[in-house]
């Protein structure tokens, strides 16, 4: 979405993030691609440090953080800035 420019659309952007090897490791396993498959398409695509500069929210999966806290507490001040209650 931030490479599109589409975000811009959105209200409100979160950005995941996790450590580039751990995020290699889990694209190998998931799509069964070599490490060097996966390298390749990350340098294609715009870098995490740019896409963080535009989120609103990031959210830490590097699998030591819990993301469902992290999800909640979102989650929370989205509800807070939707009632009014946050400026």
């Amino acid at each position: 979405m931030v490479e599109s420019g589409s975000y811009k659309e959105l209200d409100r952007l979160i950005v995941a993030t996790a450590p580039e090897k751990l995020r290699i490791e889990r694209v190998v396993k998931r799509d069964g691609v070599s490490e060097s498959a996966v390298k390749a398409r990350i340098k294609n695509q715009l870098p995490e440090s740019e896409k963080i500069t535009h989120a609103d929210f990031i959210i830490n999966n590097d699998g030591r953080h819990s993301l469902v806290k992290q999800v909640w507490e979102i989650h929370q001040l989205l509800l807070k800035e939707s009632a009014g209650l946050l400026t």
